[in-house]
């Protein structure tokens, strides 16, 4: 698995078998976007083939923002379905963590590499990636399509004891300043500014000594920076498992929200960032014992998540 399957791997999305009431524990986690990748690479060998693949996905895709238009109508998940839902991350980071170590790495033919080899024409590689992109769009093209049920929820939206509410969630996570992304870019330790000022104010021999320890330090924050990534997850949790239930309306009311354009797409380069960050080892290079770290603690977040979730439920259960 290279680097962007890795990042597309997270955002996968899956559809099941019609059922009374879908429900999001339902369409959340599973690799149906993965395997239309992998459905690309092995049965695309010409045009005729690419067109009935396209249309397939797009088939999958109708269904995709189907179950996602149920379940979101069918309301909030309750406790015992928020731990099914972080049981399901835990197993898909364990898979990441172990498709990391494989020295062999499964390779998946892309639509460009067909298109370059001329086994498909550049339109019906854009037909491919129109479909793909539906199929990774599927909850946000289901949810706004429910602005006439949206627009029934009762505002605001209840508070905790506390004192916290949807609305702070809301407006602490998709503040753009604390994406990942965002951080690396403004941090002058990671961005670049400190070699500058340091070259500014030293001579060339000067500097030349302090290279290898600016890079260091660069190099440490960043790790340092996905660390408080994985962290802010696990508090995004515990305030989110910390709110009063919401009607079907207002969970669509917060779900709109939360799939605001912008904060998805940065979301997505978050994931991005950091596989770029921790599965680049070159061939033949030594394991990093400072990436090794990092990225177990990135990938224990989701166990920390499910965590909050069962001891809430224990709560509930008076155990």
């Amino acid at each position: 698995m290279n680097v962007w399957h890795a990042v597309l791997l997270c955002w996968a999305v899956c559809v099941v078998p019609s059922v009374a009431e879908v429900r999001m524990v339902d369409v959340v986690g599973d690799e149906t976007f993965t395997r239309a990748l992998e459905t690309i690479g092995s049965q695309v060998k010409d045009s005729s083939s690419c067109k009935k693949v396209v249309k397939e996905l797009n088939r999958e895709a109708d269904r995709l923002e189907k179950a996602w238009r149920e379940a979101f109508m069918s309301g909030a998940p309750t406790t015992q379905e928020w731990c099914r839902v972080a049981g399901v991350d835990v197993q898909l980071f364990r898979k990441m963590a172990e498709n990391r170590k494989r020295e062999k790495k499964e390779e998946i033919v892309s639509l460009s590499e067909l298109e370059d080899d001329g086994v498909i024409t550049h339109e019906e590689a854009e037909e491919g990636f129109s479909a793909l992109r539906r199929m990774m769009w599927a909850s946000k093209t289901a949810i706004d399509s429910l602005d006439d049920f949206i627009a029934q929820a009762e505002l605001p939206l209840p508070s905790s004891p506390e004192g916290d509410s949807y609305e702070k969630l809301l407006a602490w996570k998709l503040n753009p300043e604390f994406s990942l992304s965002y951080k690396i870019d403004h941090d002058p330790l990671v961005n670049g500014s400190l070699e500058e000022t340091l070259q500014r104010c030293w001579s060339g021999e000067v500097l030349g000594l302090l290279t290898d320890t600016v890079h260091r330090i660069s190099r440490e924050r960043r790790f340092l920076l996905i660390r408080c990534y994985a962290d802010r997850q696990v508090e995004m949790a515990e305030r989110f498992s910390r709110l009063p239930a919401l009607t079907p309306e207002q969970w669509c009311w917060f779900q709109k929200r939360e799939h605001d354009r912008e904060a998805l797409e940065r979301s997505a380069t978050d994931l991005l960032t950091i596989a770029l960050l921790l599965w680049n080892k070159g061939k033949g290079e030594e394991s990093d014992p400072l990436m090794e770290e990092t990225f177990r603690y990135w990938v224990s977040a989701p166990e920390r998540v499910a965590r909050v979730w069962q001891e809430k439920l224990r709560k509930e259960e008076g155990r």
